[in-house]
């Protein structure tokens, strides 16, 4: 009895330190993100010049920084910028990574790397469980699709509030199912905050 007990007991202490682990590494994150929301600025130009100040002890602001120099064509410098944030142990730096590989946006076009990042932090992440979702999608994986949907919509991701909506609405994937539909769109009706807007700053 002592020799199942033991190694049981050694598993659950693990999973309890994982689990520790893991909540430390999301409040330090949000206590960043706090910070970094206090350089919104009407004018952007201001905002990244705070970004950009701070940007050496906050991963948030090297996130915004990277989307910024992203949508102005510098992919060198974004994913620079994503690479630093992630080594900051910011798991939102995944999704945005994944994205250049996905485009092939400064790197070579790599669906295996982008999915390999995405599922890295789809359970913390509700934007990489969007994003991969979709690859799911795309190769009938359904059931792993919506679930990952799910999470994602149930924390404010409007795109997969949209996506669940249109997929219980109609029979393209599954079995029309209208109650659930009628949430998704409700749901999407009652989101006024982006969860991607809101971590991205824009």
């Amino acid at each position: 009895m002592t020799r199942i007990l033991k190694p049981l007991t050694l598993t659950f202490m693990l999973l309890f330190l994982a689990a520790c682990s893991n909540t430390k590494v999301i409040e330090a994150v949000g206590n960043e993100q706090e910070i970094a929301n206090e350089c919104r600025n009407q004018n952007f130009n201001v905002e990244l010049d705070c970004y950009d100040l701070i940007a050496h002890k906050n991963s948030f602001a090297q996130l915004r920084l990277g989307i910024d120099a992203q949508y102005k064509g510098n992919f060198k410098e974004a994913m620079n910028r994503f690479e630093i944030a992630k080594k900051q142990k910011n798991f939102y730096a995944n999704a945005l990574i994944a994205e250049l590989y996905i485009n092939g946006f400064g790197v070579e076009m790599d669906d295996k790397k982008a999915i390999s990042l995405l599922k890295e932090t789809r359970k913390l992440d509700p934007i990489a469980a969007y994003k991969l979702s979709l690859f799911y999608l795309k190769d009938n994986e359904i059931k792993d699709a919506i679930e990952l949907l799910e999470f994602a919509g149930e924390n404010g991701v409007r795109d997969a509030q949209s996506q669940l909506q249109i997929l219980y609405s109609n029979s393209q994937y599954i079995d029309p199912d209208f109650e659930k539909s009628i949430y998704w769109q409700s749901k999407l009706d009652e989101n006024n905050k982006d969860f991607i807007k809101e971590i991205y700053g824009r």
